[in-house]
């Protein structure tokens, strides 16, 4: 089965203007985020650099080879790197902590421990990174066919993974890696589609994959869990905790089979074709 390519474009100036916005957020976002890193502010600044690395994809081949530009996204995906471990720590504590045993209580003191030492490395990327002036884009720096090429490109191959991956996560809850790509895959499909238009056709794309990428990243949550746990010494509470834990993860797995068996990636591909 072949999906065609969207039929929204991003226009150069539209474009210029959303990248100009991203940068604006982002720059406010690192500012929050060094006042006062916060699991909020952590969030935020993650869905800042997301929507930064997505205009950036889609950039013509000349853009993307800018140093500046280039440069700052790089220094940009580092932080995002070290806060989605501060995260998943955040996570786990949190899983942890529900189990209300004390026999956890070492074992979160660790997690805190990591996660401070993480939380100063980052800080010291974030100040690095405020001393560098933002990049910028003109209008004619940027050719509107070699973007609509660029964009047409990433939409069809991510397309073109979410088509094999989803058979495969469909029928069998092991597929950890494909989940996890996949949502990957929904999130980058959904932030390059926030850039083309505000058309009431690609505002419900981006709801659908909204719903869908929230309902694999929960999914993503209990199999990082499930990880750690099993990485940890044997015990009559972390048993329970992983069967526990694993009774949550089925739950989430089939609703998420049944977003599909409603229709809901027929939804997505009327919108795509």
């Amino acid at each position: 089965m072949e999906i065609r390519r969207s039929i929204y474009y991003p226009k150069k100036k539209l474009l210029l203007e959303k990248f100009e916005k991203i940068i604006k957020t982002f720059t406010k976002k690192l500012d929050d985020y060094i006042k006062n890193p916060s699991e909020d502010n952590i969030h935020d600044i993650r869905i800042a650099i997301r929507r930064m690395e997505s205009v950036y994809r889609i950039l013509p081949k000349k853009n993307r080879k800018n140093y500046h530009i280039q440069n700052y996204v790089k220094q940009a995906k580092a932080l995002f790197k070290i806060n989605t471990q501060i995260r998943d720590f955040d996570i786990i504590r949190a899983k942890l902590e529900k189990q209300n045993s004390s026999q956890f209580g070492q074992i979160v003191d660790s997690i805190n421990d990591k996660r401070k030492h993480q939380l100063s490395t980052a800080h010291k990327l974030a100040l690095k990174l405020k001393s560098v002036s933002p990049p910028k884009l003109k209008e004619k720096d940027v050719m509107e066919s070699k973007l609509r090429k660029r964009f047409q490109k990433i939409i069809s191959e991510l397309v073109a993974e979410m088509e094999y991956d989803i058979p495969l996560v469909l029928n069998d809850d092991r597929k950890v890696e494909e989940i996890h790509e996949l949502r990957k895959d929904f999130k980058k499909l959904r932030y390059s589609n926030e850039l083309t238009s505000n058309k009431m056709g690609s505002l419900k794309l981006i709801k659908s994959l909204k719903k869908i990428q929230d309902e694999l990243g929960s999914i993503h949550d209990s199999d990082m869990f499930l990880d750690y746990l099993r990485d940890m010494k044997k015990s009559h509470e972390l048993a329970e905790a992983t069967r526990e834990e694993s009774r949550e993860r089925r739950e989430k797995y089939q609703r998420f089979v049944q977003i599909f068996k409603d229709g809901g990636f027929d939804d997505l591909k009327k919108l795509i074709l």
